[in-house]
């Protein structure tokens, strides 16, 4: 893509800026130039480049007297200006001369040696008839009297090596200066753009910064900084939206889950004391994306083997009401983590519980905390798929009937161990069935 209709707004003001400059620069030396040949051809009135081919035209013989051998230029000069004549003398009085030279010149050749540059008038003072010049040749000096010759035109100015090198510089200049020019005053523009990259769902409050953008560019930044305030504020409102449902929706849960309680053993209980555990949950992932999403998680020292057995604990009721097997081992006695410990504890529950609503009938869950901060979950059911083992973490991801969990669960166990700044896995357990293994960094 040629510079000029380059999508960047850099490139195009430096592009038409520097051909502005380069025919700014031009016109100006048109302008300049046409005092320069007035005053030049009313004072001058000859082209005195003619005195240098005269001189390349003049040679000394053995004897030391000047000869003539006109070269190329000096003959299409003298055809194309038949009146064109001249006289030349050196420091040692010899002399050469071509065409009719004035009576009126004859006796100035003695003169010559006194003279470096002279434009000489006719007898009413008003028109160059002759320009004596003093040129350093290999032949040493010589004085040149010419008349009748080509005159000063455009291009004696234009061609000038002063004006064309002027030109040159002022154009090299122009492309060597203006890009950084323009570079450095749009450098604001890439500070906003490095500020609006960092913005973030989970740095919500940003706003962008109009201190060293250009004054044109204001307006943007207000309208992107209203557009982001409306995000922030709809996004608030999601929140409040969730933690009032969430809040709302556990009364009835709770309530529910007593009443059940006090129903007869049998697989109706069981069933739905598993429904109303799935009902729960969903109400305690909603309030755990509020809570991380509002960043209200608090981190401190969190010996992780406890924690992980008495969510297994807390979660065994739930396991053998599905007809489930669950167990939990540790490789030692004590493992320090820096953690939160609410929504870790979240995390863990939605494993168990994924094992439990996934994992089929009579399956054996074992629970396991590693002396590396690791926490491993393992059931012995038919496992995931090794082409689902990414998708799964993604919201509302199921590859079950829809009937079996929201889609919530493993999205939020990422979340969470993402948020302590750990990761976690899925690949197959020992003997068959899913595992999946958290690591978390030790404390300290």
């Amino acid at each position: 893509m040629r510079p000029w209709r380059s999508g960047s707004l850099r490139a195009r003001l430096a592009w038409r800026m520097v051909v502005m400059q380069a025919l700014v620069l031009m016109a100006f030396t048109g302008v300049a130039a046409v005092p320069i040949y007035q005053f030049l051809s009313e004072d001058q009135r000859f082209d005195d480049d003619i005195a240098d081919d005269i001189a390349a035209s003049v040679y000394r013989t053995e004897t030391g007297s000047l000869e003539l051998l006109a070269n190329d230029n000096l003959l299409e000069e003298a055809a194309a200006y038949p009146g064109l004549w001249f006289y030349a003398v050196n420091a040692q009085g010899g002399s050469v001369q071509m065409g009719d030279v004035p009576d009126a010149i004859m006796p100035l050749p003695d003169a010559l040696a006194r003279m470096t540059s002279a434009n000489l008038a006719g007898e009413s003072g008003e028109e160059t008839v002759a320009i004596v010049r003093r040129l350093d040749t290999d032949l040493g000096r010589l004085w040149i009297i010419t008349g009748g010759g080509p005159e000063i035109g455009f291009d004696a100015v234009f061609g000038n090596p002063f004006f064309v090198g002027l030109l040159i510089l002022l154009t090299v200049v122009s492309f060597v200066a203006i890009p950084p020019i323009v570079t450095r005053q749009l450098r604001g523009v890439d500070d906003v753009a490095a500020e609006a990259d960092r913005i973030d769902v989970d740095r919500r409050g940003s706003r962008l910064s109009s201190t060293h953008v250009p004054d044109e560019l204001h307006s943007l930044v207000r309208a992107v900084n209203a557009a982001l305030q409306r995000l922030d504020d709809g996004i608030e409102r999601r929140q409040r939206f969730l933690a009032d449902a969430a809040h709302e929706l556990r009364t009835p849960v709770a309530i529910l889950q007593t009443r059940i309680e006090l129903l007869p053993d049998g697989a109706e209980r069981s069933r739905l004391m598993l429904d109303v555990a799935r009902l729960a949950n969903l109400a305690n992932q909603l309030l755990d994306l509020q809570r991380l999403d509002a960043d209200l998680t608090v981190f401190g020292p969190v010996n992780l083997v406890d924690l992980v057995a008495q969510v297994t604990a807390e979660m065994a009721p739930l396991a053998i009401a599905a007809g489930d097997d669950i167990a939990f081992d540790a490789e030692v006695d004590s493992v320090t983590v820096a953690a939160d410990p609410a929504s870790l504890s979240r995390a863990i529950v939605n494993l168990i519980q994924n094992a439990v609503i996934h994992g089929g009938r009579n399956i054996t869950i074992r629970v396991g905390v590693g002396r590396d901060g690791s926490v491993r979950v393992a059931d012995s059911g038919p496992g995931v798929a090794e082409e689902h083992r990414q998708s799964i973490f993604e919201p509302f991801n199921r590859i079950v009937p829809l009937d079996q969990g929201a889609g919530l669960g493993l999205s939020l166990v990422r979340e969470i161990v993402e948020h302590h700044n750990g990761h976690i896995t899925v690949g197959d357990a020992p003997g068959g069935g899913a595992l999946f293994e958290i690591r978390l960094p030790l404390a300290g």
